[in-house]
């Protein structure tokens, strides 16, 4: 479970040559769960989303990788119930439902 996961996806599949290790695992991203269960809202920021689900973080903590993991993994956490109520109960489909949020991010981006 990561929020925008796209970007840090990027930089660990392109060292995965190096590092000799393949990422080949599934990845929830928090971005699109919320683009899924709020498909009107236009502000998915980890920063926007702590505040609507009043996830609270220390100061100095935000934009550190433990304070935005924290962040997220309660951001998750919360949304399960919401996500339980539109019938999603699997990672697989969590992962469909993220699918489809980014299909219609990108469609929504060609105009």
């Amino acid at each position: 479970v990561a929020h925008n996961a796209a970007f840090d996806m990027a930089f660990l599949r392109g060292a995965e040559e190096t590092a000799g290790v393949s990422f080949d695992n599934p990845v929830l991203d928090t971005v699109l769960l919320s683009a899924f269960l709020e498909p009107d809202s236009p502000d998915h920021t980890l920063d926007a989303l702590a505040t609507r689900y009043g996830i609270g973080f220390e100061p100095g903590t935000r934009h550190t990788a433990l304070g935005d993991a924290r962040v997220t993994a309660w951001l998750f956490l919360s949304m399960l119930p919401l996500l339980a109520r539109r019938d999603v109960h699997t990672l697989g489909q969590a992962a469909r439902a993220s699918e489809a949020a980014a299909a219609i991010r990108r469609q929504q981006r060609r105009y």
